[in-house]
């Protein structure tokens, strides 16, 4: 009986073996997937690393072209910065001098139109004075010295 146990001993290695083959076989295809799968990833990433490259490349040179244009930009913009400030001063100053205008105006305005008011009542006076003496003489002319007007006869 020892003879069977060896032969189901040999029998069970035999089994164990052809596991292990079919097993060893199966690890041996999903590593050559892994390594063709690996080995596009690393020919997509070397692309990838290209392009990176390129576009980093691209990238440095409009900075830097950017950056002159900046350069060549800022005498302009800090002149028309200076044009700004300059014009905000004149513009303050602009109006000062209109506020004083205006006041200085209004000031000689209210003065005119005070010695206007003035002259007037001084002629409207003798306005009236004139006017006094040319209805006094146009009566006499109407009634001479002697004579009576009608409005008083009837009464």
């Amino acid at each position: 009986m020892a003879e069977w146990g060896y032969i189901l001993i040999a029998c069970g290695f035999i089994m164990f073996a052809v596991v292990a083959m079919i097993l060893l076989h199966t690890l041996r295809r999903v590593l050559l997937r892994a390594e063709s799968v690996l080995g596009k990833a690393g020919a997509d990433m070397t692309q990838l690393a290209a392009e990176s490259k390129e576009l980093l490349t691209q990238a440095t040179s409009t900075l830097s072209l950017l950056h002159e244009r900046v350069e060549d930009i800022e005498p302009f913009s800090s002149s028309l910065r200076l044009a700004g400030e300059t014009l905000t001063g004149t513009l303050q100053r602009v109006d000062s001098i209109s506020k004083l205008v205006t006041d200085s105006a209004m000031e000689r305005l209210e003065k005119a139109h005070r010695e206007n008011e003035l002259r007037l009542a001084e002629a409207f006076r003798w306005l009236d004075v004139g006017l006094s003496v040319w209805q006094t003489w146009k009566q006499q002319e109407a009634y001479p010295p002697g004579s009576v007007p009608s409005s008083e006869k009837e009464r």
